[in-house]
């Protein structure tokens, strides 16, 4: 939550892609991607309302229709997204997170509420990422999906145990 922004920190400095986070202005937040675990999103907006508005606030240009049909947001643009199911509030919530190409992506639970093919995108858009040189950092409870992208991707695999991170 410090690195997404949510909480400013107490003490010390949060840089994103060498930009100020906290007092750093817009720069640094529109390197910034963050999908939660939950999908409380603004309920009464249609799903490209929604990512016009947050391509707003990051001053950046609004998805483009390749990124949606990635994603498979593209069925349930002009839906609200209170009546979306968990899933597709989750895709809806990548659209929104992925809005500007931010260098950090960062991932609370990506594939909770999300199908198989949806779990095969996660996956397929964190190695997109890594190839372009882009960071991605994931936190799970799902140890196999953690182990297939430590595998797949020749990424780093780290643990929480006891308030510490474990390689």
């Amino acid at each position: 939550r410090l690195v997404a922004g949510i909480l400013e920190p107490d003490s010390g400095h949060i840089r994103i892609d060498g930009h100020e986070l906290v007092g750093g202005g817009v720069v640094a937040r529109r390197q910034l991607g963050y999908v939660p675990d939950s999908s409380e999103l603004l309920p009464e907006l249609l799903v490209s309302e929604f990512c016009a508005l947050v391509a707003t606030l990051k001053q950046a240009e609004p998805p483009s229709a390749a990124l949606f049909e990635m994603l498979g947001v593209t069925p349930f643009l002009s839906q609200r997204l209170t009546t979306l199911s968990f899933g597709q509030r989750k895709r809806a919530g990548f659209a929104a997170a992925l809005i500007g190409s931010p260098w950090l992506l960062i991932l609370d639970e990506p594939t909770n509420g999300l199908d198989p093919a949806g779990a095969r995108m996660v996956i397929d858009l964190i190695e997109d990422r890594r190839q372009k040189g882009r960071a991605t950092v994931l936190a799970t409870n799902d140890e196999p999906l953690a182990a297939q992208l430590a595998s797949a991707l020749a990424g780093r695999l780290y643990k929480l145990a006891e308030g510490r991170l474990v390689a």
